[in-house]
């Protein structure tokens, strides 16, 4: 069984391809049988706040945005999950 990272390498470190990389992995395991039988879920790397920002004392921060990877906003991910749950019936 696999959890597929949408974001790092599957990316190429573009957070706002997770989407896209998401709704082909669940295509393709649904059409697939052996995809299906092998994707048991995704990584998506979510935030409050789209993108990232750098952690320095010289710049403001902004609440709820990632000071690590790049990650999709919240109503991005929430989108996301609707369009997957969709997907699935």
């Amino acid at each position: 069984a696999v959890i597929v990272d949408t974001n790092h390498s599957n990316s190429n470190k573009k957070y706002e391809q997770q989407v896209r990389i998401a709704k082909e992995v669940l295509h393709s395991r649904m059409v697939d049988p052996e995809l299906h039988k092998l994707v048991k879920g995704f990584m998506i790397e979510s935030y409050i706040e789209g993108g990232n920002q750098k952690c320095s004392p010289e710049v403001e921060h902004v609440y709820g945005k990632s000071i690590t990877d790049p990650c999709l906003s919240f109503e991005d991910t929430k989108t996301l999950l609707l369009e997957m749950i969709d997907l699935l019936d």
